[in-house]
């Protein structure tokens, strides 16, 4: 489409002319604007925080590619998911192929051999991030062999890649950018550069699909680069959240814990909640009418002005209560507001990672405007800040004991940074301003990666600390209820064995019941020297290793930058002690041990 369809005369003029008085910083943020605007918009191709291919090089794409075949070539999907969201986006990939046409072969990463790569006409990668900046499992093997490159070249095949992530984190959507480079030095003709998506993709999946997919077709051409390409919404999944009730909520800590942990029961009598042990929910959370309240009062805006997110209008008050994120900020936000700045002191900390990483910890937008103060519109604040995500905790029953409910475990987050009291969103959502019969949007999200093994007599070894005590809970009530002989070790830790023992009164039943077959336990401050889930490996050592070369399923569950990695090095050194093996068999062991998933985590 031409600037002449897209824009009558008028309107034409009336942009070049308020353009043409722009000096370069406010045409900058005028950038950042419209960018954060399309987040909230329906997607257009090109729009999803990469550069834009320029209609000529494009057109040259379609030209090269019409000249080398008869008719359009087969596509292969290949995804890597740890949730199931990559899955997802490949099956609706290939939908969307099939009514252009295209032959198109869906392929998980996890079972793909790398030499077939050479082989492929096609390819369109569609790949999740997980922890910081690591390949999911399912990916691993492939990711690592690309990375080698050894014996492999790709000869100009076309390919595209779709990267999931979260913008909150350091490595946003690295592994796509890494299969990306990878493909290219190989020998790879990239279509366009990497497609980055945050949190809030679905949404734009309708728009976003039928562009990628057309590129490899055969169909595209340079007039339809800046063209919404319409679909039938009826193919893609509701991807909506589900409204239900709390019908138990119970603080776990005892009195004098330094800690506030609450279960929370969920009426959930709906198909769409159907769950596996494993599952997480996603809860969508309201920020602190309190927060919400000192940005308008620091921003010097009135409660009902109306913003404008995507084609709804709210008043600016409901827009950061509900939709926007205000607790969290990332360096996307800190892009767009550097931009509203008249001077450049957040551009040259966008340049340092180390600086900004520190800058963010803990920031939430009230810090942002203290810092930098700038005049802002209600309009400019909405447009500079990201879509509020829901947060996922992993459930912590089994269907075969609760029936139609879901239970989570939440660590209400609190701390203190400059003299204010913070608090996490959701947590804090669900500690202090949710109760019995009040209701709450959720939605399931599968994890496909942390799963009970399909013989119920498999032996489990079950490693959590704090909250990560909720997906053993549900692991233990689904052997339980469905009679599974299978043997069940548990290593909890927390802080105090007086205070912190989550579901001591469960766990002790299902020991005496003989669920449990061996259940201990690590309390990092009732001593002097300090014992964590680790160190009640390592005392168990032979025993543990026993059960592992017994074919039991070891599983970990907890914070990813400390407890996992240490639960991880304790493993290697069982392993090597116990096993008689060098470091690098244990490693091995440990990688065959991830492929055969008898070495699961879930980590946050």
């Amino acid at each position: 489409m031409s600037d002449t369809q897209l824009f009558k005369p008028d309107d034409r003029n009336e942009l070049q002319r308020v353009l043409s008085k722009m000096n370069r910083e406010q045409l900058l943020w005028l950038g950042g604007y419209i960018s954060a605007a399309i987040d909230f918009a329906p997607a257009v191709q090109d729009t999803y925080n990469s550069p834009i291919i320029e209609p000529a090089a494009l057109a040259q794409t379609a030209e090269t590619h019409n000249n080398h075949s008869s008719g359009p070539s087969s596509l292969s999907i290949l995804y890597g998911s740890h949730s199931g969201n990559s899955k997802k986006i490949a099956q609706l990939a290939q939908k969307e192929a099939e009514r252009l046409g295209l032959s198109a072969t869906v392929k998980n990463m996890e079972n793909y051999k790398a030499r077939s790569i050479k082989d492929e006409e096609q390819i369109l990668i569609i790949v999740s991030t997980h922890g910081e900046g690591d390949p999911p499992l399912s990916a691993q093997e492939l990711y690592d062999k690309l990375e080698s490159g050894k014996g492999l070249t790709l000869e100009n095949i076309p390919f595209a890649v779709i990267a999931l992530g979260d913008s909150s984190y350091d490595e946003f959507c690295k592994t796509g950018y890494d299969f990306h480079g990878f493909l290219k030095k190989l020998g790879g003709r990239p279509l366009r550069d990497v497609v980055a998506l945050d949190t809030d993709f679905s949404k734009k999946l309708p728009e976003l699909l039928p562009s990628i997919v057309k590129l490899f077709s055969g169909q595209v051409e340079a007039k339809q680069i800046h063209t919404p390409i319409k679909s039938d919404p009826g193919q893609f999944e509701s991807d909506q959240p589900i409204d239900v009730e709390i019908i138990e909520k119970i603080q776990l800590n005892g009195r004098g814990s330094g800690k506030e942990t609450w279960h929370i029961e969920i009426a959930a009598d709906h198909k769409g909640l159907a769950y596996q042990p494993g599952d997480a929910i996603e809860v969508y959370a309201n920020n602190s009418p309190e927060l919400v309240a000192s940005i308008l009062q620091k921003a010097g805006l009135a409660a009902s002005e109306m913003v404008e997110l995507g084609a709804e209008s709210f008043s600016i008050e409901e827009a950061l209560l509900h939709h926007l994120e205000l607790t969290m900020v990332t360096a996307p936000v800190v892009k767009k507001y550097a931009a509203l700045l008249e001077n450049n002191t957040l551009n040259r900390l966008l340049d340092d990672p180390e600086q900004l990483n520190a800058f963010l910890r803990g920031m939430d937008v009230l810090d942002l405007l203290n810092k930098y103060p700038v005049k802002l519109t209600a309009q400019l604040l909405a447009s500079t800040l990201r879509p509020l995500a829901p947060r996922a905790y992993s459930i912590a029953s089994s269907m075969e004991e609760v029936g139609d409910e879901v239970h989570i475990t939440v660590g209400a987050v609190r701390f203190e940074k400059d003299e204010r009291a913070r608090g996490g969103v959701c947590s804090t959502y669900l500690a202090d301003r949710t109760g019995l019969d009040d209701k709450l949007k959720v939605r399931i999200k599968a994890n496909d990666q942390f799963r009970l093994p399909a013989n119920d007599d498999v032996p489990l070894i079950m490693v959590g600390a704090g909250t990560g005590i909720a997906p053993f809970r549900g692991f233990v009530q689904h052997r339980a209820a469905t009679a599974s002989k299978g043997k069940n070790w548990l290593i909890f830790g927390d802080r105090n064995f007086s205070t912190d023992f989550l579901y001591q009164a469960e766990w002790l039943k299902y020991k005496k019941d003989g669920v449990l077959t061996k259940l201990d336990v690590a309390f990092s401050r009732d001593k002097e020297e300090k014992c964590y889930v680790q160190h009640r490996m390592k005392a168990h050592s032979k025993e543990l290793y026993q059960w592992i070369a017994e074919g039991a399923h070891f599983y970990v569950c907890g914070d990813m930058k400390k407890m996992a990695p240490d639960v991880k090095s304790a493993f290697l050194e069982i392993l090597q002690s116990e096993g008689n093996m060098s470091q690098q068999e244990s490693v091995d062991y440990l990688a065959r041990l991830r492929k055969e998933k008898r070495y699961q985590e879930d980590i946050y």
